[in-house]
């Protein structure tokens, strides 16, 4: 069934309504088939939660009372299905007679049918580009005597044809070299035809005869041999076209330039040799933006704008979020519409329903769909994902990969994870510059991302089509529709009593204000096969009991809400797989939640921060003893231990962590937590706090070593730091915090490799702080908090060259301003909190130390008044 419809969606041949309604048809049979097999087994499984014989026998009796008229339903079920699946066959057979063969599938030569091509934009349409455009031509004409390529990225309609035809069709350019060529590299090339077009357009550039015939790509090297040339490869898709096109030119050593146009990240630093001939076409910033509409919408006046279209000018632009080819598509499309505030309106407010009706947006619409026609069918399922959440709303990398591996678009294999393969779509995604990451961490991975409104809109219309998703309560809804995943926006009165809800997959309620908990009751009542809750951020205030009805559910997402308990009942979702409570008010997990064998991340902890993080901060859940059943868990965050030295014992059970948390640590804890790390060979984070600020933290010498830690936070006294930590080559970050060590910790950390931030606080008692040369090599963020005798920091020449952010807070004893500071030179951003007013000084225009940090850009200042934070900017152009 799935095969069908990716053979036959988007077909666009004479016979597509036909073509329509078949694959609805087929569709509707898939839903029938999974809607009978998760029936089954949610008919069929019988807990066994009862260690008692006599309370076994009661509960399989009330079990096989309750469950066995619906099984018996489903084999005329299956009936009604193989009836359909006949139908189909003999309409399909009918619909087939004088079609042509099937498409094939994709491959690197072949894998999709063409789509029309959005024309490029013009000359007058490229703005904002200046400073790169003059760059790329200085690597054009800069004199290598070597084959050189340039690659130019950007998402489908950000003007890179018109950036690169803009430079390449100057005769101060092809003028330089013996012949050029320009070719547009479809979804669906074929080497030889591309070969030949490149063969006769080199030949004509000199207006020399063209040898037409067979084996083109032998002519082509033999051509090019002794040439200095300059070709386009226009839209290259993926590294197996390139890697068969590259090899019709020959690596001469006569300055010939290759320009590759893409929209994949990926594909652009393979072509190249180097990251500086990657020229990246970002969307446009906002003068730019509004610079260019003007120019579109009001050709005859200039491009200037009356002030009555102002207003509603800037917020259509705003929707274009600076993408050249929506901005002009949009612009044109209303210079032939009168100039009314309430007919520009009008066209804001249905600007999606325009792109795929209006003839000047439909650029965009095609534009989109070429990138998405070459996504695999998972990287389309993912895609297509980000239509349940609203314009502007970011999500967080994490939440949208488990809900990948909830929908089981991402799966596991011999050598990944679900969730490793769900990162890794989440990366093509971005790479093909379809999704957009809104928010870096600090180790340059994405930590939330969107789409672009347009792009949303274009997806959202594609959900409508393939009956994906569901939005309530914007899209209508008909009482038969089958509705799979439904996402709830801002209001759901209305929604109890729909009899789509029974078929309901996946639900979400995004950014409610208010619920009616009788509302709510009713429409979790009418969910039946739920897979997918995810209640993020919505005005819960009591675990519903109902949910627990839902046997099959594989993903719980309560994060930000206030629920305070979690039932007993828990133990009936064997399935699920997240059990998200962070930001919630529960302090204790019941011991039936050890009944949940398949649990894969476990997060039940709560921040609460006024100005400064405390010890006291963060709250984490008390839990029962035998957390070592759940031996699927990679995520487990944050649980206190206590005097239940028995859990840290368990833990060594839990061999697939990847994320551990732990709270309440004593003394004497230190053997049986050593015990269990070593029995963790896939540990990325390692977050461990003690039972009081005055509590030393007890860790011992490992014989296996964490080596794949990547984060670690220790938080209570500690004596001094384990040796081991010295050899964690892989670690990126690590905070100390209230350690309040004698000697200081910079010796046992300044070696690591790939440390990029460091977060000290309260850990060091003493008064100076060296940072020795050469050392902490790749550190981009240093916090430097809450040191009571430190009065002086130190920087030898070498250290920390490329640190990029540095924070200094509540240091009362540092007066002067760390020395050697001045020789870093990537200092981007120096933010001080509460430092002493003698410090501030002498940072100001005329201070004793401003010249040392005159290179930094950003300097702000704030001091903790009793009602609020006052700020003083330090920078360069605010200081006084």
């Amino acid at each position: 069934m799935k095969a069908f419809m990716e053979e036959h969606s988007g077909n666009d041949d004479d016979r597509r309504l036909l073509l329509d309604q078949v694959v609805d048809q087929v569709r509707d049979i898939a839903y029938d088939i999974e809607d009978v097999l998760e029936e089954f087994i949610l008919h069929s499984q019988s807990y066994k939660f009862h260690n008692h014989r006599i309370s076994r026998k009661l509960h399989s009796f009330s079990h096989n009372l309750y469950h066995v008229f619906p099984l018996r339903g489903i084999s005329e079920k299956i009936a009604r299905i193989k009836m359909s699946i006949d139908d189909l066959a003999l309409q399909h057979a009918v619909l087939s007679t004088g079609w042509s063969s099937p498409r094939p599938s994709s491959s690197s030569t072949n894998r999709v049918r063409p789509h029309p091509v959005s024309p490029p934009l013009l000359d007058d349409e490229i703005v904002g580009y200046e400073n790169e455009k003059e760059i790329f031509t200085h690597q054009l004409l800069d004199g290598q005597k070597r084959l050189v390529t340039l690659a130019v990225v950007g998402p489908g309609g950000s003007g890179k044809t018109a950036f690169v035809n803009n430079v390449f069709k100057k005769q101060v350019i092809t003028g330089r070299f013996d012949c050029h060529a320009w070719v547009h590299v479809s979804p669906h090339f074929k080497a030889e035809e591309l070969f030949t077009n490149l063969l006769k357009q080199f030949c004509g550039s000199r207006k020399h005869p063209f040898d037409d015939g067979t084996n083109t790509q032998t002519k082509l090297l033999k051509y090019l041999s002794r040439k200095r040339f300059i070709v386009v490869l226009d839209d290259i898709w993926n590294q197996n076209d390139w890697d068969v096109i590259k090899e019709g030119f020959p690596n001469s050593s006569r300055s010939s330039r290759i320009i590759v146009t893409t929209r994949s990240s990926d594909v652009a630093s393979v072509c190249t040799s180097s990251s500086t001939r990657v020229h990246i076409l970002n969307c446009l910033g906002w003068l730019h933006a509004l610079t260019l509409f003007y120019r579109k919408a009001f050709q005859d006046m200039d491009g200037q704008c009356p002030p009555e279209l102002k207003g509603c000018s800037e917020r259509i632009v705003k929707r274009c979020e600076g993408l050249p080819l929506a901005i002009v598509a949009v612009g044109s499309a209303l210079a032939h519409k009168p100039r009314l505030p309430n007919e520009w309106e009008k066209f804001h407010n249905s600007l999606g329903c325009e792109i795929t009706g209006d003839y000047n947006l439909s650029v965009i619409s095609n534009a989109l769909l070429l990138g998405y026609m070459d996504l695999s069918t998972n990287l389309k399922s993912c895609f297509l994902y980000f239509s349940i959440f609203p314009e502007d709303y970011s999500v967080d990398r994490g939440r949208i990969t488990r809900l990948w591996v909830a929908e089981q678009f991402a799966v596991g294999t011999d050598c990944l994870t679900a969730e490793e393969v769900a990162e890794d779509y989440l990366d093509e995604l971005i790479q093909r510059n379809l999704v957009h990451v809104s928010n870096y961490d600090f180790d340059g991975k994405p930590r939330n991302c969107r789409v672009l409104n347009l792009v949303l809109t274009f997806i959202t219309n594609k959900c409508k089509y393939e009956n994906f998703a569901s939005i309530f309560p914007r899209e209508s809804t008909s009482q038969n529709q089958r509705i799979r995943r439904l996402s709830v926006h801002s209001d759901c009165t209305g929604l109890s009593g729909k009899s789509f809800l029974s078929g309901v997959r996946s639900m979400f309620l995004l950014r409610l204000l208010k619920m009616s908990p009788t509302d709510f009751k009713k429409i979790l009542c009418e969910l039946k096969l739920a897979r997918v809750l995810d209640f993020q951020g919505a005005p819960i205030t009591k675990f519903p009991k109902d949910i627990t009805r839902l046997t099959l559910l594989r993903h719980l997402n309560f994060r930000g809400t206030k629920i305070n308990m979690i039932p007993t009942s828990i133990k009936k979702l064997s399935y699920l797989e997240t059990l998200d409570l962070k930001q919630t008010d529960v302090k204790e997990l019941p011991k039936e939640i050890l009944h949940l064998h398949n649990l894969r991340h476990l997060f039940a902890y709560k921040y609460n921060v006024a100005n400064y993080v405390v010890f006291d901060s963060v709250h984490g859940v008390a839990i029962s003893e035998g957390i070592g059943n759940l031996t699927n868990l990679q995520k487990l965050s944050m649980i206190k231990v206590g005097e239940k030295v028995r859990i840290l014992q368990e833990l060594k059970k839990l061999s697939k962590l990847r994320k551990l948390g732990l709270m309440g640590l004593e003394k004497g804890h230190g053997k049986e937590l050593s015990a269990s790390v070593e029995q963790m060979p896939h540990l990325r984070t390692l977050n461990l706090c003690s039972n009081t600020k005055e509590e030393f933290l007890e860790l011992g010498e490992l014989r296996n070593r964490p080596l794949q830690l990547e984060r670690l936070y220790l938080k209570g006294r500690i004596e001094q730091l384990p040796t081991w930590i010295s050899s964690l080559n892989n670690l990126l970050k690590i905070g100390l915090k209230w350690s309040k060590m004698s000697n200081s910790p910079l010796q046992a950390l300044h070696r690591l490799p790939n440390l990029m931030e460091l977060q000290l606080v309260d850990c060091f008692i003493g008064g100076e702080l060296v940072f020795e040369a050469s050392s902490f090599k790749n550190l981009k963020i240093l916090l430097i908090e809450d040191f009571a005798e430190l009065h002086t920091v130190v920087i030898q020449n070498g250290a920390m060259p490329d640190v990029k952010q540095i924070s200094l807070r509540r240091c009362p004893r540092v007066m002067i301003f760390p020395l050697g500071m001045n020789n870093l030179a990537k200092v981007e951003e120096l933010t001080l909190h509460d430092m002493a007013p003698e410090f501030i000084a002498r940072l100001r225009k005329k201070g004793e130390d401003r010249a040392m940090v005159t290179h930094i850009p950003v300097i702000h200042s704030f001091t903790l008044e009793p009602q609020s934070w006052s700020f003083e900017n330090l920078s360069d152009s605010f200081s006084h």
